[in-house]
């Protein structure tokens, strides 16, 4: 009979068990229990949430709480504190998220700034060592006249041939990251807009 009091009682003011445990310093488990009748609860504690949900008279009906202004105030109070629990509560989440989403995105932006200058770097090195070696061997086979003669035709296959690969080393190198950063970036924001 008393649960039933509170359970209506609470949920006519929108409460959930967890924030009418908040307010009067008890447990979610302990309200749920005085709800379904499984626990008895002392008068304090019972007083406690007829204060905290203003059903005093409902609880205590020989006491005959009057309404005034003192009654209207408390109530006022607890209004205010639940109004204000509520939006520190949001606005904590909020400001949280948001934070979340800068620093990934800033650090999203640097890991890519990053790995596009290292893939670049490391790239360049190594074409520009595998160009060097082919340019050694073909120098050391020919030595002859036709070699003066084809050199500039051979320079200019080459750096031809290191641009293609350039491009191509980069493209399958960076690509795949490019895309992993873009998906991370999309799911990320979509989780934190969720």
């Amino acid at each position: 009979m008393i649960g039933d009091i509170i359970k209506e009682a609470r949920k006519n003011q929108n409460l959930s068990q967890s924030e009418l445990a908040e307010l009067t310093g008890l447990t979610q488990t302990g309200i749920s229990k005085i709800e379904l009748g499984i626990s008895g609860s002392n008068v304090k504690t019972l007083r406690r949430i007829a204060d905290t949900l203003g059903i005093q008279n409902k609880l205590f009906p020989q006491e005959n709480y009057m309404i005034d202004d003192e009654i209207d105030m408390n109530l006022e109070k607890r209004v205010e504190r639940r109004v204000e629990t509520r939006l520190e509560a949001r606005l904590e989440a909020r400001l949280e998220s948001r934070l979340k989403e800068d620093i990934t995105n800033d650090l999203l932006n640097d890991l890519k700034t990053e790995v596009e200058s290292r893939l670049k770097e490391d790239i360049t090195h190594d074409l520009l060592n595998d160009l060097k070696t082919e340019v050694e061997n073909k120098l050391e086979n020919k030595l002859t006249n036709e070699l003066e003669s084809k050199l500039n035709e051979i320079t200019n296959d080459l750096l031809i041939e290191f641009d293609k690969r350039l491009r191509i080393e980069f493209d399958k190198r960076f690509e795949p990251i490019l895309q992993m950063l873009i998906r991370n970036l999309t799911c990320e924001t979509c989780n934190a807009k969720q």
